[in-house]
């Protein structure tokens, strides 16, 4: 190693030291504005982490109700073996897998369901012979169900086609939704932020001044101004992550325990992708706005 590196790789430590303290000094002399831009930060970043937890939880919603996606067909009664073997025909050569159901299968299913003997309430099986017809892909079910409607012998054709619309359109609304909100809260964040570190900048004028008069250079005096607005970012999102992450925890707790069948994402698999988006934001927002604040430094 090189005395010249050393030298300038001690010079870096010696800036970042310097940035580092002065820029929490910042946090400390203006206090009540500090916790101000905090405060309005995380109200954004809780508008932001949110909505992710909704959509996370939404897209699992979806997969999983795309994952049981069939088209059932009715079949006629009174079909012969014969237009029962076309019919199943017909079903493979649109579907990825067909299976045959005869209306004393679904009675049992029925039964097993509802866990009762309908044998004993009804005399006769009211349930007709049915074919489940699997798509490969959630996208073909539209067209397999066109198809299996104009098959001779199938009476009706029901699928679940429409909760899947549902589950993607309420997807979409919550991602409008918490983007609008994430936006407007994040705009009044960088207002706020960028006035705490204009007041800094006005407060240490003199300071700014007589470091340019001993050669700083402007990155060298910038850099406590950005240091502050980080952690003003940090400090926002590590608040609102611990607010989502306990209300997440507590919950999909109660949800599990009144719903155990309804499809949650774990909270060790959410919490660290929430902690990523929340820092990301933060940061990004915070650091955003203290570079654009210190783009000019005033001059005495």
């Amino acid at each position: 190693m090189s005395p010249g590196f050393r030298q300038r790789a001690a010079a870096v430590l010696a800036t970042a030291g310097y940035a580092l303290e002065a820029g929490w000094q910042g946090v400390r002399r203006h206090a009540a504005m500090s916790v101000a831009s905090m405060t309005t930060l995380m109200a954004a970043l809780l508008a932001l982490g949110s909505s992710f937890l909704v959509l996370l939880n939404l897209r699992l919603l979806a997969a999983h109700v795309e994952g049981q996606l069939v088209a059932v067909a009715y079949l006629r009664e009174g079909l012969s073996p014969g237009e029962v073997r076309k019919a199943v025909e017909a079903a493979e050569r649109v579907g990825h897998r067909v299976v045959f159901v005869t209306r004393e299968e679904a009675l049992r299913r029925l039964q097993e369901s509802l866990g009762v003997d309908l044998r004993d309430l009804v005399r006769t099986n009211p349930l007709p012979d049915t074919l489940e017809v699997y798509p490969s892909r959630p996208g073909d079910l539209p067209r397999i169900v066109r198809a299996l409607r104009s098959v001779p012998g199938v009476e009706e054709v029901v699928h679940g086609g429409d909760v899947v619309d549902r589950v993607l359109a309420a997807s979409r609304l919550v991602r409008w939704a918490g983007g609008g909100a994430t936006a407007v809260l994040g705009v009044v964040a960088v207002v706020v932020i960028m006035n705490t570190l204009r007041l800094a900048i006005h407060a240490r004028r003199p300071e700014i001044e007589i470091m340019r008069l001993v050669g700083a250079t402007e990155g060298f005096i910038r850099a406590p101004f950005l240091v502050e607005g980080i952690l003003h970012g940090g400090v926002a999102a590590l608040l609102a992550l611990g607010v989502l992450g306990v209300g997440y925890v507590l919950g999909v707790r109660m949800l599990t325990a009144s719903w155990p069948i309804w499809p949650v994402v774990p909270p060790r698999d959410a919490i660290p992708l929430l902690a990523a988006v929340l820092l990301a934001g933060g940061v990004g927002i915070a650091g955003g706005a203290s570079a654009v604040s210190t783009l000019r430094l005033p001059r005495t």
